[in-house]
């Protein structure tokens, strides 16, 4: 007799603002396409709500665990406070789990009419944007009024 396998545990941030509508429709298909025969997700507290409650980087210590234990997180737009000094929660999440490529794949698809499908371009690429560093690494100095000077630091690895 063969037991049905555990399921991959994914931590979930529905995020704010249009993100838990997106996030709905997203588990939907999913469920749809039979992914939770495979898959499990937890539900994690980050975001708005968070920074509201006075915790600056916009993620409980639960949900920093949860996401850990899982090793994967599967999360919404999140908004980032306007003004105080608060950080991206998207920045902060990149810096604290070395998310350090954002690998974007454009492809043309059959049926959806773009400008490129117009003008007969089909496109197939790949662009990966390095994520954490460079001009995401904040160091910052205003030096009149009028002038700031931003520091852009790559490391080797």
């Amino acid at each position: 007799m063969s037991s049905k396998p555990t399921p991959h545990l994914i931590a979930l941030a529905a995020g704010d603002g249009i993100g838990p509508e997106i996030m709905q429709a997203t588990l939907d298909l999913f469920r749809e396409a039979k992914v939770h025969d495979h898959v499990d997700f937890v539900n994690v507290e980050m975001g708005k709500s968070v920074f509201d409650k006075g915790d600056s980087r916009g993620m409980t210590d639960s949900a920093i665990r949860t996401t850990e234990d899982c090793g994967i997180l599967f999360k919404g737009p999140m908004e980032t406070p306007k003004g105080g000094g608060g950080k991206s929660i998207n920045v902060s999440l990149r810096k604290m789990f070395n998310a350090y490529a954002n690998f974007r794949h454009f492809k043309t698809l059959p049926g959806v009419t773009t400008v490129y499908s117009k003008a007969g371009i089909n496109l197939d690429m790949t662009i990966v944007r390095e994520n954490i560093e460079d001009t995401y690494g904040a160091v910052e100095h205003l030096q009149t009024h009028d002038v700031a000077q931003c520091r852009r630091f790559t490391t080797r690895p």
